[in-house]
């Protein structure tokens, strides 16, 4: 498998697991009939939404280039991971 078919692996398997964790902490927000204004997932959707969007240019791009997308990408997936966390963080 080339380098840009794992790291898309990779980006894509991530995303997945932010989209059960952000199904869980929903989950537990409305389980618990809570208004909780400090947790908010609306930014949260929006970085992910971000995220899907340059791994579509990703994949898009030649083989020559699509490393010019990975910090970008980098940086969206951990600043969603650490909103995730945080947010699972509040009800832990």
């Amino acid at each position: 498998m080339k380098d840009k078919e794992k790291y898309r692996a990779q980006i894509e398997a991530r995303l997945m697991k932010f989209g059960e964790s952000l199904y869980e902490i929903t989950t537990k927000k409305e389980q618990r009939k809570a208004n909780l204004p400090e947790l908010e997932i609306e930014p949260i959707l929006r970085k992910h939404e971000a995220a899907e969007a340059k791994l579509k240019e990703l994949v898009e791009a030649d083989e020559s280039n699509w490393q010019n997308h990975m910090t970008e990408l980098d940086r969206l997936v951990d600043d969603i991971d650490q909103d995730l966390r945080n947010a699972l963080a509040y009800f832990g």
